[in-house]
């Protein structure tokens, strides 16, 4: 209850808890074994971000929260994280997405990363700003129910209506929730995803307070 609570206070609404408490019986699969892994990379003009490879799992968002501590803030303002696996977990994908909210997170999935699931459809689109490097890609399928895999409208309406909220266009996230099944991928590179809206310019994100500039 914790997290839907959370969730709620995030996404104001009604509706975002019922779709929340529903998408808590739904998922992409079970939650795969083990957890993410976070590092801090320096990037060229030395600036540290983190990089968060592997499944989403329980647990993770405190991992992520303490992860950040490590990272600078980019000339936009936020932190930057790196993405790289295969999804997992819903009800944490977003608990994470809570922290990135409250330290004011970019997201890239970097040259030669997948991102995938609940890490693209969820994780990714929820950066301040949202960048596809190099070769880099994101994967988009529907949700499914817990039970008997079938897809689940209400798990798929949540990620739609919490992509809209930081900039995505409702129909283009959910022409892939709709039409690309459970268990089949549909992968992008930047050069797909830009038109849709999937990726966001640092001069389009939200401004930011200037306590929290470099």
């Amino acid at each position: 209850m914790r997290v839907v609570e959370s969730a709620s206070r995030a996404r104001p609404g009604a509706l975002f808890a019922a779709l929340l408490i529903a998408a808590f019986l739904s998922g992409w699969a079970a939650p795969p074994a083990g957890a993410m892994t976070f590092s801090t990379l320096t990037r060229a003009d030395g600036t540290r971000i983190v990089l968060a490879e592997g499944p989403v799992a329980e647990g993770d968002a405190a991992r992520l929260r303490v992860a950040l501590r490590s990272a600078d803030r980019d000339p936009a303002g936020y932190k930057v994280l790196a993405l790289d696996g295969p999804g997992g977990a819903i009800v944490e994908a977003f608990a994470m997405v809570d922290v990135m909210d409250r330290e004011r997170v970019a997201t890239v999935v970097r040259e030669g990363a997948s991102c995938a699931s609940a890490c693209a459809q969820i994780l990714f689109l929820s950066g301040a700003h949202r960048t596809i490097e190099g070769s880099g890609r994101l994967g988009l399928h529907s949700c499914h129910t817990a039970g008997d895999r079938s897809r689940s409208v209400a798990c798929n309406e949540l990620i739609a209506q919490n992509a809209m909220a930081r900039g995505t266009p409702y129909a283009s996230i959910m022409v892939f929730l709709h039409l690309t099944g459970p268990t089949q991928m549909k992968w992008l590179g930047a050069a797909e995803a830009a038109p849709l809206g999937f990726t966001r310019d640092p001069q389009d994100a939200p401004q930011v307070a200037s306590a929290y500039r470099m």
